[in-house]
This record gives structure tokens, C-alpha cells and sequence, in this order.
């Protein structure tokens, strides 16, 4: 597979420009920090229930040089990378989870990619023949990555019309931060089926080596 012109993922390796890097220890990598960012925006739900008895009191309209660091911590939607984009480009008051159902389906969400990304992390590390303890990942993973690009094609128009005006270093901050988050998670989501890929023949091939010995 060929992102571009300088990313190429095969089953065994990933080669960025003249680098060529496995693709086990990236899936490690990519898992791990894709569970920080989950575990992240758990917490956020847990700060939220513990100071506001709110699933997700998230208010992104603040004055950040006056605001304490709870309420900056709860201003940003971590999940989907908006660290004031959406505020700066839609216009919104709150986080984009608060206006489909208060954050609830949110904090399952969060609940769901942490456990799904512990049992990969487990798979990838000490049990690589499991290969069913990744399918959890493989469904999160590319669910998410899909809802991120949703995201992205329905605030397209306000994006764009937002980076042909006058861009600060707050904008383009945001902005880079989102896209960062956006394309990290859809070259995970490629490495990670690359790498079940060739886990999964290796166990058909192993199979049928141990088929073959046995009638012999």
C-alpha cells in the first residue's frame, strides 16, 4: 500500500522516505500513544463527574489566561484532537460531543478504545499466535479513524474558508494539532491491519507445517 510518494506499508514493513521500519514496534508505538490520548480523555470525564457531577462539563468558550487548569483541561475535546478548532472555526460554545447527547456516548467510547487497545498491547507484546485479542483494535481503530475523517469532511467548508483568511499561530496551532492527530491515527489504522495480516499468515503457515508433521 502507497501513501503519497514517500509511505509505503507493506505486511512486514513500513518505509517512510528511505526509512524502513517494522511494523510490530510501530503498531506498539502507535497503540500506546493512542492510549494515552484515550486514557486522557477518560479522565476528563472523571475530573468532570468529580468537580461538576457532569458526565462532560465542557466549556470552550474561556478565557484561557484567566481560566484555572481544570477548566482549560475540560475545554478541549482530546478525543477528536480539537484543542479550540472547532471553537475558533464553528463557532461552538461546547465540545462537539456536547451537542449530540451531553458526552455520554463519549465516555463509552473512550472506555471501549482504552480496553481495546490494552488487549493489543497485550497481543503485540506477549502473545502474537492470539491474534483475535486485536480484532477489538482493528474495529475501534478503523471506526474511529473513519468518524475523524466525517469530522473533517463536514467542517471542511469552515476550515477552508478559515485558512484563506487571516491565519495567527493560535489557528494554525489548533490546526496542526487536529490534522497531526487526524493522519497519525489513519497511518496506525493501516499499519495495525498490515500487521494482522501477516500475523495471520504466519499462523496459517505454522498450521499447516504442524498439519504436515503430524501425518508424516
Amino acid at each position: 500500500m502507497k501513501i503519497l510518494w514517500c509511505i509505503k506499508i507493506d505486511e512486514s514493513y513500513t518505509r517512510i522516505c528511505t526509512l524502513r521500519l517494522r511494523n510490530r514496534p510501530l503498531s506498539i508505538i502507535g497503540s500506546l500513544l493512542q492510549l494515552i490520548v484515550a486514557n486522557a480523555a477518560l479522565a476528563q470525564h472523571a475530573l468532570s463527574i468529580y468537580l461538576h457531577r457532569d458526565i462532560f462539563l465542557c466549556r470552550s468558550n474561556i478565557d484561557e489566561s484567566k481560566a484555572d487548569w481544570s477548566t482549560i483541561f475540560l475545554a478541549y475535546d482530546i478525543i477528536i484532537f480539537d484543542f479550540g478548532l472547532m471553537r475558533r472555526v464553528l463557532g461552538t460554545e461546547e465540545c462537539v460531543a456536547n451537542y449530540l447527547d451531553g458526552g455520554y456516548m463519549r465516555s463509552l467510547w473512550c472506555l471501549q478504545q482504552s480496553g481495546a487497545l490494552l488487549l493489543a498491547i497485550l497481543c503485540l507484546f506477549f502473545s502474537p499466535r492470539t491474534i483475535w485479542l486485536l480484532w477489538p483494535a482493528l474495529l475501534i481503530q478503523s471506526s474511529y479513524s473513519l468518524g475523524l475523517s466525517v469530522l473533517t469532511m463536514a467542517t471542511a467548508p469552515k476550515l477552508l474558508d478559515a485558512l484563506s483568511g487571516i491565519v495567527d499561530s493560535s489557528l494554525a496551532t489548533r490546526f496542526i494539532l487536529y490534522f497531526s492527530g487526524f493522519a497519525f491515527n489513519w497511518l496506525f489504522t493501516f499499519i495495525l491491519w498490515h500487521h494482522y495480516w501477516e500475523l495471520e499468515r504466519r499462523n496459517k503457515e505454522n498450521g499447516s507445517r504442524d498439519g504436515d508433521e503430524q501425518v508424516e
